[in-house]
């Protein structure tokens, strides 16, 4: 069953984020759905499944985007493997705590993001960036991944999520 349910998210979340997230853009930026994807499985599967997920999704996305020098290869693995062990730390796992971890997940990828392309021959300015494209992009993707898991633990729900009953 797992199998199929990461056949099924490799096979449609590249272009569910390009055909239907893309037509959604709040100034200019869309949530990045497969970091919040590997994020999500870096928290309830561990890092194992995290990181072989984020392994293939960063693959693909570099593949299909274009972006340079395989970043998202790089960095998506990172990602389902650092949450994978920071949640071996068994933390209560409550809305504000998921969300301030997505925060700070996406805050990290974005500056990881910028100084690959400050390593670049280009003219960005660093604090302009930060401030107009990383923290724009940070936010969207914590309400984007909290809507995920909102329906997650709507649809599945269980004992040990009674904060979410709303």
């Amino acid at each position: 069953m797992k199998f199929f349910v990461y056949t099924v998210i490799v096979l449609f979340v590249i272009p569910f984020q390009v055909t239907i997230i893309h037509s959604f853009p709040i100034g200019g930026r869309v949530p990045d759905v497969i970091l919040v994807i590997v994020f999500l499985t870096g928290l309830w599967r561990g890092q194992i499944e995290a990181t072989a997920l984020g392994l293939v999704l960063g693959f693909l996305q570099d593949i299909f985007s274009g972006t340079m020098g395989w970043v998202n290869l790089m960095t998506k693995p990172l990602i389902g493997l650092s949450v994978g062990i920071f949640c071996q730390a068994r933390i209560s796992l409550t809305p504000w705590v998921i969300s301030i971890l997505l925060m700070i997940t996406s805050f990290i990828y974005g500056l990881i993001v910028l100084l690959f392309l400050l390593a670049s021959p280009s003219q960005i300015d660093f604090w302009s960036a930060v401030r107009g494209v990383i923290f724009p992009q940070t936010l969207y993707d914590v309400v984007f991944g909290m809507i995920i898991v909102f329906f997650a633990f709507k649809l599945f729900p269980s004992p040990s999520h009674k904060v979410w009953n709303l």
